[in-house]
């Protein structure tokens, strides 16, 4: 683990600061674009976890010590552990995939989040990071992602203690592979220009009374063009949703989006010869989106019918008040009661309060 972590350092460090960006865009000065910062990523690429269904969200709560300790105990012995797993139950459902049962489906997130996405998250964050003037912007944008990848193994893991070997996949395998494709100008002028795929991550906010954080997560949407139909494309938007659906744009850049799919809303936990493996519960979803530019300025997101539940964004750039323009969150339902937030430009978490069911 010590050899791996030290030549991606190595390798990132030898990569030339960005010349052009493909997915920082610091001229747009709204919505997801405008709240974009490593901090930020950090709390909403760390903490993703805590909104699945089950997780105490009170981030003062959580078992730090022991996910550290079993996470490292994994990712340091993988070949062990994953003998323990077993190497065709490993293959089949973290990475080479035989069945589209959601059983068996932990592939899923491997490819589409922390490859794809994560990989993408690398670049932006090293863009952000020249533009800022740091001199080596992409072992800046390693040690961010790095971060925020093993707190979110090590959250996901919580106070279990034995053969895990999520984080073996997630950190071993997809992560440093989607840093090594992403690394590459042609997979990242293809993800930027012939199949886009954009940063729409949620707004964290904090209730300071309870220690819960709500609204962090790692959220990405992806547009192509319909062929002969001007201005509308097929759209999907992916994290712990997974929507797909149709976008309209407009001449003046702003776009509507609509798509229908599935959530998941909480992760039971189950064993194979006393080594552990997650499986996601479904529910269905719909979400609603306008975006200027592609940087999201509002969500309205709905979930049931196990549980029926409402989410609302509205990103800094659309009310303002002089030089401040704040960003709002709402949530209510059978999942959150009723929250109500608000959020800063810049800031990486803002305030809510409401009342509690889950």
């Amino acid at each position: 683990m010590k050899k791996l972590i030290f030549i991606m350092i190595l390798f990132s460090g030898l990569i030339a600061g960005p010349t052009k960006y493909y997915f920082y865009n610091p001229q747009i000065k709204y919505g997801s674009e405008l709240i974009f910062n490593p901090l930020h990523l950090i709390v909403n690429g760390g903490f993703d976890i805590l909104r699945n269904g089950g997780h105490d969200k009170n981030i003062f709560n959580q078992e730090y010590e022991k996910g550290i300790n079993n996470v490292f105990r994994n990712i340091t012995n993988p070949l062990k552990n994953i003998e323990k797993f077993g190497w065709s139950n490993f293959m089949e459902r973290e990475v080479l995939p035989k069945s589209l049962s959601v059983n068996k489906g932990q592939f899923v997130p491997n490819y589409a989040h922390h490859l794809i996405g994560g990989g993408m998250l690398y670049v932006r964050t090293a863009e952000w990071y020249d533009y800022q003037g740091f001199e080596y912007p992409y072992t800046a944008s390693f040690f961010t992602t790095f971060f925020y990848q093993i707190t979110n193994e090590v959250l996901e893991n919580g106070g279990y203690s034995g053969t895990n070997v999520d984080p073996i996949a997630d950190l071993l395998i997809f992560n440093p592979i989607g840093k090594l494709l992403f690394s590459f100008d042609a997979v990242k002028r293809f993800f930027s220009k012939t199949l886009p795929i954009y940063d729409w991550s949620l707004q964290p906010v904090i209730n300071p009374l309870n220690g819960r954080l709500e609204n962090a997560g790692e959220q990405f949407a992806l547009k192509y063009p319909i062929p002969f139909i001007k201005k509308y494309s097929f759209f999907v938007y992916w994290g712990i949703y997974g929507l797909g659906g149709i976008s309209y744009k407009r001449n003046d850049g702003n776009s509507f989006s609509f798509a229908l799919g599935k959530v998941v809303n909480k992760l039971k936990e189950n064993l194979i010869d006393e080594a552990r493996f997650m499986t996601p519960g479904i529910d269905g979803a719909m979400g609603f989106f306008w975006d200027k530019n592609n940087s999201l300025m509002s969500s309205l997101v709905i979930t049931g019918p196990n549980i029926y539940n409402a989410q609302i964004n509205i990103y800094p750039g659309i009310f303002k008040f002089g030089f401040f323009t704040p960003g709002f969150y709402c949530g209510f339902g059978e999942w959150d009661g009723f929250l109500i937030g608000a959020s800063i430009a810049h800031v990486p978490v803002g305030l809510v309060t409401g009342s509690y069911r889950r």
